[in-house]
């Protein structure tokens, strides 16, 4: 975020909203005094004793009058004193700016990664589409023309208007094609409106024989609108500006032009890459005609007979749509290959993959011609930066209320009675005319505004709500541990004052005093936390949402955010921090101050006994959902299936869902009693040792404050996060590298549209790697394919489709230990090398599930066409094969298809098929190693050949694994945890349990200081007190590590549960199947080196606080302080 920003919007906001919690503070503790008031005036009247006193004005004057001297004159006096007392107790201000700096930064992230999330796929959804709105005449093409014109300049200089507005950046005429007008979202209108449609191109220097202009994609990925290839001629808006842009960004080939004039001087026209591929022409390429149809008339099938007779030209039957379609043609002439793009499928209003031309090249009557049978449009962009990203909902509001203000104004409508007869007149939406031409010839016109953008809003707004659900769920340890934090810090804080408070009940001070004094300490030093918190948050979200990976950031996001908070959200942060610190502070202090004073001299205190049972049975409900996970991710466990203990879906889901907090707070609250109880195991298990003999005694007693086990628990709690993150962070990156292994299969995987020998494939990727230069791939180091057969078993006579992978497969194809028998790939490929076989799931089961190392026959047939034009058998071969286990798929297949095929070496497939037909196999699958995939250069050289490779004549596709690890990253970041949040949360906790450990440990002996003093004066010296502190808290520190690790990885492995039912959710919406298993990595760097800086952290504070300590003055702190 850039500082414009930060001081322009972050930071009013911030001040803004810091008085709105003011407000809301003071009008809870109004409304609670009212109450209060209210319930006393109650029962003063339901006594049986009451009387009314005279009202006195004086009286009254004199209690508002000490009131306002108490609240606000003596403010300025309370405030020095608080800060005065805030330095002297630096440590327990520490205490609390850290608590609310740490609840104020996680909510806020999280809250700012909603945001910023929501902007990003917003952004995303957008980005297939060049035009974000086509705009056409409201009115149909009809005799009076009435809100139209066939004048295409005039129609054009309607931009002018358009773009003076604040919301749109762009906008150019488009002759393409016809005008949208549909009254609902079911409306059969809405595709019967036809394009422009390419009928031929003729060059002299390119062949366009082999050119077909039929596009069945169009069908596949969108409504069944037109099935050939479709045309745009663009105006002068159309070349330069943001439209430019973004049509430059999906060239591969040439340069987009930039002007208008660029356009027209070439004559240019722009071609999708498969297009220019199959003609075999070049950049600069000359284009001697280009023949395009256009739609006259519209028929539906029952006027088929007026049709006939109507249409002088041609008759396109369109079955899709119902409708005929009467067409003539326009031929343009010599016309320059300017620019190549990659097709990509978007929005399917305006269809996909148009040819592009300047529509320069068209006469002014050929526009006429067009404008007339309503084929022109305005393109337009939409500022995106003045569109609403904060949500969907926001961007469809303020969408709706453009097209609205565009479309429609208010006006008298007349109102008729039922005989149809004008009796009044009513304010209602009429269309909105707008004057354009010159000045000798005005025009009115009125627009339809067909909007591009909504359409992905609909299914955006569930799929975010999903998301932004799984992504809160994910958080909520961290933020339940901010909230812990908050909690015992205040706690911690204000128990170090319970004796100052003491002295000044006894000197005189009041209650509301004294209250208001240690409140406005809070607060003052909580509003700063809340600040700094908040504004390194809001410049943080940027940072975690470019994560690409556990720990792992790109230099720059792909797309540009601003995650800033709405006001609303942010009054909701500062309730949740500074208002939670007011009241826990007010509940504390008022407890503190209603003490007796001996009690608070003498430190008496009357703690309130901990629910231990309910802390016991939150822990076993926990660990009964780790159970359950750990037995399904297992497969079963003895009589136990893979289903677990509860089969029921709904309860295995809710536990699965629930039972990992459980296991949390609930390991959390037990364990610290244990890491509170460290100074006893050690004094048990080491006690005979010399070096803490003499401070047995001493440790015998210790861990039993409260205090102590506030961090044991908060030590537990941060290391099992800390544990948590890092083992599902890392987790998760291993699976999206590993996701891509499976689904690429290799380096590259190349789709021709006919079966190439290994040579003609070979040729045909060298003359790309020798096209782009890359010295990153200069060679293929080694390819291969996966021959597909069909075999039967001699016995059983059962078909099995059947698979070859051929000698050397392995050093192309990239396998994982999850897919195959066993953990070795090289043991594997040569034991298919030697005649074995695996099968898939399915493909077992027909084979009743065979034993490792039990022989099968199987037959291959050959047939021939007989004389009648019928298959002839015409010979049998066999070989043996013997079972070496279940494979799961193979890398660049899919597990489904993997799951009914069994796999042979290339020994056995010669052995069925013969030398001749393996040595002259041919494929239209070819997949190829060509460099190391992990290093950066090698993952551009890849997208680069790629996107040459796809423009190629013959191929269908080619998958690089750089692009698909990329977009694994972002589903896998959907499925397996967000690496953002999962990074953040890492990072928070790890120096959550470094400061508290340093802050926390410090309150707690200096709350010991007179103990310390007192074992000083019966005669221990400086260096058996600086042992008993150290073997005392040390204990504590390494119990409670060991098991805050441990909890962290039962957590992590109960974690797994929640993960696998968002991840089926995810791949039911996204059409997607992921074959890895989520197999735990476990990165015990990481923890440990946590760990270590709490440990230093520890020493640190400790060397410090006790040093200071001894160091004071025993008499002073004898006599109390």
């Amino acid at each position: 975020m850039d500082l414009i920003s930060m001081f322009s919007q972050v930071i009013p906001r911030m001040i803004i909203s810091w008085f709105l919690v003011m407000l809301f503070i003071a009008g809870v503790l109004r409304s609670i005094r009212r109450f209060r008031w209210v319930k006393n005036r109650i029962k003063i009247l339901s006594s049986p004793n009451l009387h009314f006193e005279k009202f006195s004005l004086k009286k009254f004057w004199n209690k508002w009058k000490f009131s306002f001297t108490q609240t606000w004159l003596s403010a300025p006096n309370n405030i020095r004193l608080a800060t005065q007392s805030a330095w002297r107790g630096r440590e327990r201000g520490l205490a609390i700016f850290s608590g609310v700096f740490l609840a104020s930064l996680v909510m806020t992230t999280v809250l700012g990664y909603a945001v910023g999330l929501n902007q990003t796929f917003f952004q995303e959804s957008l980005g297939n589409d060049v035009f974000d709105a086509k705009i056409d005449f409201q009115e149909n093409p009809t005799g009076n023309w009435e809100g139209r014109t066939n004048d295409s300049a005039a129609w054009e200089s309607f931009c002018d208007y358009l773009t003076d507005r604040d919301e749109f950046s762009d906008c150019g005429l488009v002759f393409g094609r016809q005008g949208i007008r549909v009254s609902g979202f079911f409306d059969s209108a809405a595709i019967t409106p036809q394009p422009l449609n390419v009928e031929s191109i003729n060059s002299t220097t390119s062949d366009w024989s082999n050119v077909t202009w039929d596009y069945q994609e169009a069908l596949e990925n969108g409504p069944p609108i037109n099935d050939q290839r479709t045309i745009r001629f663009y105006g002068d808006g159309i070349w330069d500006g943001e439209l430019g842009e973004r049509h430059a960004k999906s060239i591969i080939f040439g340069e987009w032009p930039s002007t208008a004039l660029d356009a027209e001087t070439n004559r240019s026209i722009v071609l999708p890459s498969k297009i220019a591929s199959a003609a075999g022409i070049d950049i600069n390429g000359k284009i001697d005609t280009l023949t395009f149809s256009y739609v006259t008339e519209t028929y539906q099938f029952s006027e088929t007979l007026e049709a006939l007779e109507e249409c002088n030209t041609t008759l396109d039957l369109n079955y899709e749509v119902e409708r005929i379609f009467c067409k003539d043609t326009v031929t343009v002439t010599n016309l320059t290959l300017a620019a190549i793009y990659e097709e990509k499928f978007g929005n399917p209003t305006l269809l996909f993959n148009p040819v592009m031309v300047t529509d320069s090249v068209l006469t002014d009557e050929q526009k006429t011609i067009l404008m007339q049978n309503d084929h022109g449009y305005l393109g337009v962009s939409v500022d995106r930066t003045v569109l609403p990203t904060s949500s969907t909902r926001a961007a469809t509001g303020w969408l709706d209320d453009l097209q609205k203000n565009l479309e429609s104004t208010k006006g008298l409508v007349p109102v008729y009675d039922e005989n149809g007869t004008e009796i009044d007149t009513e304010m209602d939406s009429v269309p909105r005319y707008y004057e354009i031409g010159n000045e000798s010839e005005s025009i009115l016109i009125s627009i339809e505004y067909v909007d591009l953008i909504s359409g992905a809003i609909g299914f955006l707004n569930f799929f975010l709500a999903l998301i932004q659900v799984f992504d809160y769920i994910l958080v909520i340890p961290i933020v339940a541990l901010s909230f812990v934090v908050l909690l015992y810090g205040l706690q911690l804080s204000l128990e170090q004052r319970r004796r100052e408070v003491a002295i000044h009940r006894v000197i005189g001070g009041t209650q509301e005093t004294l209250s208001r004094m240690m409140m406005i300490e809070v607060f003052a030093i909580g509003s700063i936390a809340w600040g700094l918190g908040f504004l390194f948050a809001t410049g943080a979200v940027e940072i975690v949402l470019r994560s690409v990976g556990f720990l792992r950031f790109t230099e720059e996001g792909d797309f540009s955010v601003n995650p800033i908070l709405s006001i609303a959200s942010t009054v909701l942060v500062g309730i949740l921090t500074l208002a939670v610190a007011y009241w826990r502070g007010t509940v504390t202090t008022k407890k503190f101050l209603n003490m007796e004073i001996d009690e608070g001299v003498r430190k008496v205190s009357n703690e309130r006994e901990p629910y231990y049972i309910l802390h016991y049975v939150t822990f076993s409900i926990g660990m009964f959902a780790f159970v359950e996970s750990w037995i399904q991710s297992n497969g079963g466990y003895g009589p136990i299936g893979n289903s677990g203990i509860i089969t029921n879906f709904i309860f295995n889901a809710i536990l699965l869902l629930l039972g990992p907090f459980f296991l949390w707070i609930g390991g959390a609250l037990v364990l610290s009693q244990i890491g509170a109880a460290g100074p006893q195991i050690l004094n048990r298990l080491f006690g005979w040792s010399p070096v803490i003999s003499d401070i047995r005694r001493g440790l015998s007693g210790s861990g039993s404050s409260s205090s102590v086990s506030r961090l044991s628990l908060i030590l537990l709690l941060t290391l099992s996060i800390v544990t948590l993150a890092a083992v599902q962070g890392h987790t998760g990156t291993m699976v999206d590298e590993r996701t891509t292994n499976a689904q690429n299969g290799a380096d590259l995987m190349v789709q021709f549209d006919t079966s190439l020998t290994e040579e003609e494939a070979r040729n045909q990727i060298m003359l790309s790697i020798d096209s782009i230069g890359d010295n990153d791939i200069n060679d293929i180091s080694s390819m291969t394919s996966v021959a597909r057969t069909l075999t039967q078993t001699k016995d059983e006579g059962i078909m099995l489709f059947t698979w070859v992978l051929f000698d050397g497969q392995e050093d192309t194809l990239i396998w994982d230990s999850q897919a195959i028998p066993g953990d070795d790939i090289n043991k594997i490929s040569e034991t298919w090398r030697l005649g074995g076989y695996t099968a898939g799931t399915e493909a077992r089961e027909n084979l009743d599930f065979p034993s490792i190392g039990e022989s099968l026959t199987l037959q291959y047939t050959t047939y021939e066409i007989n004389e009648f034009g019928l298959p002839e058998e015409t010979g049998t071969t066999e070989a043996s094969v013997n079972y070496a286990g279940r494979h799961l798929w193979v890398p660049g297949i899919t597990s489904i298809e993997s799951s009914s095929v069994i796999v042979i070496g290339e020994g056995t497939y010669r052995e069925l098929v013969g030398d001749e037909i393996v040595d002259s196999h041919t494929s239209s699958i070819w997949m190829f190693e060509l460099c190391d995939e992990t290093n950066s250069g090698c993952s551009k050289a890849l997208e680069l050949l790629s996107a040459d490779i796809k423009s190629n004549f013959g191929v269908v596709s080619a998958l690089d694994w750089s692009t698909a690890h990329e977009q694994n990253e972002r589903n896998g970041g959907l499925i397996f945890g967000t690496p953002g949040l999962l990074s953040m949360m890492f990072v928070v906790a790890a120096l959550a349990s470094i400061s508290s450990a340093f802050v926390f440990l410090s309150l707690v002996l200096s709350q010991r200081k007179r103990e310390l003093a007192i074992l000083q004066a019966i005669g221990a010296s400086p260096n058996q007190v600086i042992r008993l502190v150290l073997f005392e808290i040390m204990s504590i520190l390494l119990v409670s590590m060991v098991l805050g690790v441990t909890l962290g990885l039962a957590v992590t492995v109960s974690f797994n549960g929640f993960f696998s039912i968002f991840g089926f959710i995810f791949q039911l919406i996204l059409g997607t199947s992921n074959p890895i298993a989520r197999e735990l990595v476990w990165p015990w760097i990481e923890i440990i080196a946590v760990n270590g800086l709490v440990l230093i952290a520890v020493v640190l504070s400790l060397l410090f606080t006790t040093r200071r300590a001894l160091d004071s003055d025993l008499a002073t702190v004898l006599k109390g302080e």
